[in-house]
């Protein structure tokens, strides 16, 4: 059966750093390998626009972040692409057949907690074995089996199947995350948490693995 793993683990976070001096709320709501050394990141940042903006122009001059793209401030929120240096996280994850079910990039505080779905156990090893390697402190916090989760909901579907007939689902995607958002009405940051939650459900109901001893 697959498992959910809860890990505690402290590490750098410059970005979340760079929000909290400017007392703005960031939320990673996307990730994509860039290339074989880079990450690439969907953020949402909230605040008012002027700490938004200093913020913005802060992590463009932040160590390891090689682009920032800006987009157009809705309310109090604005999405910003970074392609940067990938995190220890990342790192560690890289070669690892894992899905992450919540980024510790999002915790304001330290340490953070990541969550995670392994298939097999010398998977969840490497993963261990890598981030001591990177220098990143970890703790397990808990072990269990992935519990099946309610059916999609009526919306969820609908959701899922324009996901799906748009290629946001294919590599590379055909649509990005923000061009899915308007074409269904839902901020960025919730619909990355919808697709997830499908996501989860949909391997619970369909993926009883068994986890694999090597």
């Amino acid at each position: 059966m697959l498992r959910q793993i809860t890990i505690q683990v402290r590490t750098e976070n410059k970005l979340q750093d760079v929000a909290k001096a400017n007392g703005v709320k960031l939320s990673v709501v996307d990730c994509k390998p860039f290339n074989r050394t880079g990450m690439s990141l969907l953020l949402e940042l909230k605040g008012n626009p002027k700490s938004v903006r200093s913020a913005v122009a802060e992590i463009r001059k932040a160590e390891g972040v090689r682009q920032a793209v800006e987009g157009e401030m809705e309310g109090d929120s604005v999405p910003l692409l970074v392609v940067l240096s990938r995190p220890a996280i990342c790192r560690a994850s890289n070669d690892a057949a894992i899905v992450c079910l919540e980024c510790p990039l999002n915790s304001e505080s330290q340490p953070a907690s990541w969550k995670l779905i392994v298939r097999k156990t010398s998977d969840f090893r490497q993963v261990l074995s890598s981030l001591e390697k990177e220098g990143v402190e970890a703790k397990i916090e808990d072990v269990a089996p992935l519990e099946r989760k309610a059916t999609l909901t009526d919306r969820q579907k609908e959701i899922m199947s324009t996901a799906v007939a748009k290629g946001y689902f294919e590599f590379p995607r055909r649509i990005s995350l923000t061009g899915l958002s308007e074409m269904v009405g839902v901020k960025p940051s919730t619909l990355s948490e919808i697709l997830r939650s499908a996501e989860r459900r949909i391997m619970s109901n369909a993926l009883n693995v068994p986890l694999q001893e090597e």
